[in-house]
């Protein structure tokens, strides 16, 4: 195992640098071959469960489900305003009880500041005290909306991004004049498909750090302009640049109500978020991938979620247990 981990170090150290070694869509291809050859059987099970027990799974999870996705992401993304999910209420509540116990702290210098304007408020193992943060994310009709999107059971991301977040946006401690970071545009780099389920936990506004996103085609569109993703081409692009290139009506930003649900392939669509939070902004989530991801982080570590020998089988492969 030692060994492994220090060839996992050497490789993540060498490609971490995307943009200044391989180029990031050349590192994505690399990282899919590989994790093809290392992880494919888990992917091909996950495949094959999708094409011929996908019924059988979702019902066997929830006995009342309707049989197919209300939801069904069209140029990458859809949103869902009726709050009517089974388990929501459950996982608001959940939700609630975490940002009492910790949101509205200075996280600066700790594991939970992502920068200074963006903390998450748990960490996986965190997970094992707040369980039903879980229950909206593995019922069915959240399930079978991504199974749809991504043609296999997905998984909840075992590495980068962690599954499960519960974010605060904030510009209480934030010391920053500019933009940085995930305040600009950006495609994620962990894999492809990477669809977020994300449900807003309080109501959020522009005075909140709201998600903005382009479309899927509009953000093909961009990539091709600004050669994004090539060897030497930043991962970040700036308002300037990207506007230069799109009409800036196309973004779309995830403004709304508590309840309200936005699915979102984040690798092919560009976003950012966070941007001027003058009131905290709270909402859960939800990252789902492949088995055979787009990075290499698999060889670091892996995350384990809270599971229980009642789970259903769907819920298992979910939280990464389908050997």
């Amino acid at each position: 195992m030692g060994r492994f981990n220090i060839v996992g170090k050497a490789v993540n150290a060498y490609i971490g640098r995307y943009q200044e070694r391989l180029g990031i869509a050349r590192s994505m291809r690399l990282a899919k071959f590989y994790n093809g050859i290392r992880y494919g059987s888990t992917q091909r099970r996950a495949i094959d469960a999708y094409q011929n027990r996908l019924d059988k799974l979702l019902l066997a999870n929830d006995p009342d489900f309707s049989g197919k996705p209300r939801n069904i992401l069209k140029d990458g993304w859809t949103i869902d305003r009726s709050g009517d999910f089974p388990f929501i209420e459950e996982t608001l509540a959940e939700a609630d009880r975490l940002i009492g116990d910790r949101g509205g702290v200075d996280r600066r210098g700790t594991p939970l500041a992502q920068t200074d304007y963006l903390f998450h408020l748990n960490d996986v193992p965190d997970l094992f005290n707040y369980p039903d943060l879980f229950k909206f994310s593995t019922s069915s009709e959240i399930i079978a909306t991504v199974s749809e999107y991504m043609g296999m059971i997905p998984v909840f991301s075992q590495t980068r991004p962690k599954g499960i977040r519960v974010f605060e946006s904030t510009n209480r401690f934030n010391e920053q004049t500019e933009f940085s970071g995930s305040q600009l545009y950006h495609l994620d780099l962990h894999d492809s498909p990477l669809v977020y389920a994300i449900l807003l936990v309080h109501d959020i506004a522009e005075e909140n750090g709201p998600w903005n996103f382009l479309p899927a085609s509009v953000s093909e569109k961009a990539v091709r302009a600004l050669n994004y993703q090539a060897k030497g081409e930043p991962y970040r692009v700036t308002d300037q640049r990207m506007y230069e290139v799109i009409d800036p009506a196309e973004r779309i930003a995830f403004t709304g109500k508590r309840g309200d649900v936005l699915f979102l392939d984040s690798s092919r669509c560009f976003h950012y978020g966070s941007r001027n939070a003058i009131l905290p902004g709270y909402r859960v989530m939800y990252a789902f991938t492949s088995h055979c991801r787009g990075d290499f982080t698999r060889m670091l570590y892996r995350l384990e979620y809270p599971n229980r020998s009642e789970d259903s089988e769907l819920r298992k492969m979910v939280l990464g247990n389908i050997d």
